[in-house]
């Protein structure tokens, strides 16, 4: 996909979720906040953002997503823009369960096809972030704009811009270990 607009994308910090083996529970979207780490991770990535001339803030509207667009926007000056269609996936059933029971029940390869009970397939997600480009590049042109959000939405959106195909964007977990990081900013190619 050819883009109008230049992309950063920033994962949201480390958080106060200390459940290694458990999924987030269904209430993650007001119950997860970042942690005293996640907010320096933040406030490191901000200083780089500085240089960027960011024009455009797109943030999930989760309470961790809205804090780490929250220390972006303080310092950039800008009031970030909250959007559904850029949540983290919705895992139905598994969430505040143990993650070896959804990796178990769902591997790698079904993922994209298969929605667990109550929530979404990756091909959904896919669909919904890629609604929310579609709206951004049609309303928006030359923008730098930066995006906040989780790690699935973004790894997801990063292969519609490019055009992956579900082997290429399996790649990037599997053998290029390129998944965004918690904290993690990365520039993303675009613009005319």
């Amino acid at each position: 996909m050819r883009l109008k607009n230049h992309y950063w994308f920033l994962r949201h910090g480390q958080t106060t979720w200390h459940h290694p083996d458990l999924s987030y529970p269904a209430d993650n979207r007001t119950s997860v906040r970042l942690s005293p780490e996640g907010k320096k991770q933040i406030e490191t990535a901000t200083r780089i953002l500085k240089q960027k001339k960011i024009d455009l803030i797109f943030s999930s509207d989760y309470l961790r997503t809205e804090q780490t667009a929250g220390i972006v926007s303080r310092v950039l000056k800008i009031e970030p823009i909250f959007d559904k269609k850029l949540r983290d996936v919705r895992l139905g059933r598994y969430h505040g369960r143990p993650k070896s029971e959804y990796y178990r029940d769902r591997p790698l390869k079904t993922r994209f096809q298969k929605s667990p009970k109550g929530g979404e397939s990756w091909n959904d997600l896919k669909k919904r972030v890629a609604r929310f480009l579609k709206e951004t590049e049609k309303k928006h042109r030359g923008k730098n704009i930066l995006i906040v959000g989780h790690g699935d939405p973004l790894w997801l959106l990063n292969g519609v811009m490019k055009g992956l195909s579900q082997k290429e964007l399996l790649d990037i977990i599997r053998i290029k270990k390129e998944y965004i990081q918690k904290g993690e900013l990365k520039k993303i190619n675009g613009g005319d």
